[in-house]
């Protein structure tokens, strides 16, 4: 039998295919809801080690963002300091599901955030995004600040001996931590 030119071997070889599409754009759109890129049980630490900032919210996400997956980094922090500060760099170590070290990440925030260079004044918080080109395997990450410039001049940086003491105090199963400053430096793109 024939309707409209089709066949019913037709018909049914245009149905499963329409009803495929349909369950792949299904499974798509599901996958970009539950950000399946990314480790469901990965961790984001923090180490609470300088005296003028205290970073919070730390999270990380393979997303779907501006056309692609990439890797996208969010930070929240707080001048607990009695001074403004210009600038101050937070370092991300990333590690896999091994605990091995894939990368490191240096993120200068300047002043407030990437869309205001204000000088971020005792008691105020700021917030702020980081994407990578890509995605990227980390199971692990862990924060901290490397260093900053208060509003008089003056540059604190983390002694690398009390860092590492407070690094496996956080992440004790990873065995070696690698390179303390980040390798690749990152951008914040508004």
């Amino acid at each position: 039998m024939k309707t409209r030119g089709l066949s019913q071997d037709g018909i049914f070889k245009v149905s499963t295919l329409i009803l495929s599409l349909l369950v792949i754009f299904m499974t798509q759109g599901q996958l970009l809801a539950e950000g399946v890129m990314s480790y469901p049980d990965r961790k984001a630490l923090i180490v609470d080690n300088c005296p003028f900032v205290r970073l919070s919210s730390f999270s990380f996400e393979n997303r779907y963002e501006r056309s692609s997956y990439r890797f996208v980094q969010n930070m929240s922090w707080t001048n607990i300091g009695g001074q403004s500060i210009i600038a101050f760099d937070i370092v991300i170590l990333k590690y896999d599901a091994f605990n091995d070290r894939i990368n490191g990440a240096r993120w200068t925030v300047t002043g407030i955030n990437s869309l205001n260079w204000i000088p971020l004044d005792p008691g105020y918080s700021g917030f702020d995004t980081v994407f990578g080109s890509t995605t990227e395997e980390v199971f692990t990450g862990i924060a901290y600040v490397r260093a900053v410039r208060l509003k008089n001049g003056d540059v604190w940086r983390a002694d690398p001996k009390e860092l590492l003491v407070k690094i496996r105090a956080v992440a004790p199963e990873i065995p070696a931590f690698g390179d303390l400053n980040g390798e690749i430096k990152l951008k914040s793109i508004p």
